[in-house]
């Protein structure tokens, strides 16, 4: 078994075991000619970033609407040890019904242990992405787990509310330098 497929199965044992309204829905697979076909469920009202590039950034009540709905499917799939690793509008899709769903599992890694901590037993060290959403921890290869997600969360609701993704203005690979040298702490509540 090549690399190819053992990515895809690992995308199906993720999909066949995820079932949430804001999650594409997993169908099943057929293996014909040593070709793996992975059957999900049809969503015909484009991506995000389709809608973005046609229509501009979403009006308010619009983007409050996906907002909820991608934090509630990126919720269900932390609380299930599931990091997503390449959120972006590309990865949304929109049923007519105002319904959004995550797709494209093909990055995505179910972590070994739930901790709540923050631990390095919760910590991927692998770079998977795209440029502009991903986040300082996996461009610079420390470790990076469910806060890598909402980063990219963040990147996404960006770029619904600009109508393009943060740095746009830079080509990816200067963005990739600038979000890799970002250096900051969280300021302390007390």
């Amino acid at each position: 078994m090549d690399n190819e497929d053992r990515n895809k199965d690992r995308e199906v044992d993720l999909l066949k075991n995820l079932h949430h309204p804001n999650i594409v829905g997993f169908l099943g697979t057929a293996l014909t000619d040593n070709i793996i076909s992975i059957f999900m469920e049809y969503i015909p009202g484009g991506s995000i970033s389709s809608v973005l590039n046609r229509f501009g950034p979403l009006p308010e009540k619009v983007f409050a609407l996906y907002t909820r709905q991608i934090l509630e499917g990126v919720a269900y799939l932390h609380d299930n040890r599931v990091i997503h690793r390449d959120l972006k509008g590309n990865n949304i899709m929109l049923m007519p019904t105002g319904i959004v769903k995550l797709i494209d599992f093909g990055c995505a890694r179910r972590l070994n242990h739930l901790s709540t901590s923050g631990g390095h037993s919760d910590l991927l060290r692998s770079v998977h992405g795209t440029p502009y959403w991903m986040a300082p921890e996996v461009i610079n290869e420390t470790g990076h787990g469910r806060k890598s997600d909402i980063w990219s969360l963040g990147c996404t609701v960006f770029e619904m509310a600009t109508g393009k993704p943060p740095l746009a203005h830079m080509g990816k690979i200067a963005a990739l330098f600038y979000i890799g040298a970002l250096s900051f702490s969280m300021p302390t509540i007390f």
